[in-house]
C-alpha cells in the first residue's frame, strides 16, 4: 500500500468522519471532505486524489452520480460509490458512469479496505493498458512496412500510415470492410491476374502464417506494386485467434511499377 490519496464526498458528517478514521487506520491519506457534488469537483481539480469515495445521495442540485460522471470526464479520477440505496434505477444510473466499485451502507472496515484496494488496482491496470496501447499504436505508426489488422471476420480494424500511403486507401475509408474485398494481391508469376484476393487464414484456423511470399498489390487508383507480405494470426485469451495481422512492403527492385488494370 503506497499511502494513496482519497477524497471523501459525504454530506452526513458522522459518516464522513468514520470514513476518515477508517481510511487513516488503513494508511490511506484523506485529502479532504466534501459535502456536495460541486465541492467534490472543485476539490478533485485542486488536489488530484487517487480515488474519490462518493455518496450517491447528496444535498444540492448535483447528486453523486452526476458529480462522478463530471469527475471522470474532466480528470479521469476513479470513483467508488457509497450508498444506502440499492434500488435498480439508482444502480442502473450509477453503472452507466463506469464506477470502480460500490460500498453499501452500513459497512465494516474490512469491506472498505477490500473495495478501495480493488478500485485502486483496477485503475492502475487500466492506466497501464492504455499506456501500452498507446506505445503499440505509436510503434506501428512509425514502421516503414505497411501494417493492416483485421478482426476474426476479416473486417479491417487498423492501418498504419505506411499502409495508407502504399495502398492509396485511408483507414477511415476501409474501416470495417472485408480485407479480401478491399485489397487484392496476385501471384508474382501472374502479374496481370488480379481476380483472386489474398486469402487470410480464418479465425478458427490453427496457428498458421504465410512466410513472406511475393505478390502484386493493386492500389486504390489501379496501379500495381510488387510486394513481399506475410499474414500472422492475432491471438487472444487461451490462444483463440481473434484476427490477423498483414504486413507487407514494396520491393526495392520495382518501387514505381505502374500498370493500370
Amino acid at each position: 500500500m503506497a499511502n494513496e490519496r482519497v477524497l471523501i464526498v459525504e454530506d452526513e458528517k458522522i459518516v464522513a468522519e468514520d470514513l476518515h478514521d477508517m481510511l487513516e487506520r488503513l494508511n490511506y491519506q484523506v485529502i479532504g471532505l466534501a459535502s456536495s457534488g460541486e465541492e467534490a469537483i472543485q476539490m478533485t481539480e485542486a488536489n488530484h486524489p487517487d480515488l474519490v469515495l462518493m455518496d450517491i445521495r447528496l444535498k444540492g442540485d448535483m447528486d453523486g452520480i452526476e458529480a462522478a460522471e463530471a469527475i471522470w470526464a474532466q480528470f479521469e479520477t476513479p470513483v467508488t460509490y457509497l450508498t444506502a440505496y440499492a434500488d435498480e434505477s439508482t444502480l442502473e444510473r450509477a453503472k452507466a458512469t463506469l464506477p470502480f466499485g460500490y460500498i453499501l451502507k452500513p459497512f465494516e472496515e474490512r469491506d472498505l479496505r477490500t473495495t478501495v484496494e480493488i478500485a485502486l488496482y483496477k485503475h492502475r491496470m487500466e492506466t497501464t493498458i492504455k499506456k501500452m496501447e498507446g506505445w503499440y499504436a505509436s510503434a506501428l505508426d512509425s514502421l516503414t512496412d505497411a501494417v493492416i489488422a483485421t478482426n476474426a471476420q476479416g473486417g479491417i480494424t487498423f492501418m498504419n500510415p505506411a499502409a495508407e500511403t502504399l495502398t492509396g486507401w485511408s483507414l477511415r475509408q476501409v474501416l470495417g470492410k472485408k480485407f479480401n474485398e478491399t485489397f487484392r494481391i496476385s501471384s508474382a508469376t501472374q502479374p496481370h491476374s488480379l481476380s483472386a484476393p489474398l486469402e487470410i487464414p480464418a479465425a478458427s484456423t490453427p496457428d498458421r502464417s504465410l512466410a513472406r511470399p511475393v505478390g502484386m498489390l493493386r492500389t486504390k487508383d489501379g496501379h500495381k506494386h510488387r510486394i513481399e507480405y506475410s499474414v500472422t494470426p492475432i491471438k487472444g485469451d487461451e490462444d483463440q485467434i481473434t484476427g490477423n495481422l498483414v504486413v507487407f512492403h514494396q520491393m526495392a527492385s520495382q518501387r514505381e511499377t505502374r500498370s493500370a488494370v
